[in-house]
């Protein structure tokens, strides 16, 4: 696989995450991005052979999942980056990241690590508010 900008910025921000053992986070992912997107952040959803992942970019966010080996990795949702209201984690049992559109509606996935997810959550509120992630 060729590095290209998606990819490179794609691998640098699942880093910032504790992984689980999934080679598809790493592998089917990126093919689902543009050459040359910037990802900004990434969260992986709850462990397991087929997870899903959500996506900040400089363009749009998306939540995707994994495939299997049938089947091939896809985009479940997706909105400009410019339609995201806001981004909210509350820790508990099955808790859920929620990320808020203009239009009203929820885009929610089920964190791997709440610590993770709590990062997540500030740095993408603060990406949205000031146009850059917190240093």
């Amino acid at each position: 696989m060729t590095s290209t900008r998606a990819s490179m910025s794609y691998a640098t921000a699942l880093n910032r995450n504790e992984l689980f053992e999934s080679p598809g986070l790493r592998r089917d992912i990126p093919a689902l991005l543009h050459p040359e997107e910037e990802v900004l952040l990434v969260l992986p959803g709850v462990a397991g052979d087929f997870p899903d992942v959500m996506i900040a970019t400089a363009d749009r966010f998306l939540l995707a999942s994994v495939a299997g080996p049938l089947k091939r990795s896809k985009i479940k949702k997706e909105v400009p980056a410019a339609q995201v209201t806001g981004a909210r984690y509350r820790s508990g049992l099955f808790s859920r990241m929620r990320v808020a559109t203009a239009a009203g509606g929820e885009i929610t996935m089920v964190p791997n690590r709440k610590a993770d997810a709590e990062r997540f959550a500030h740095e993408f509120e603060h990406l949205i508010r000031t146009g850059s992630l917190p240093r």
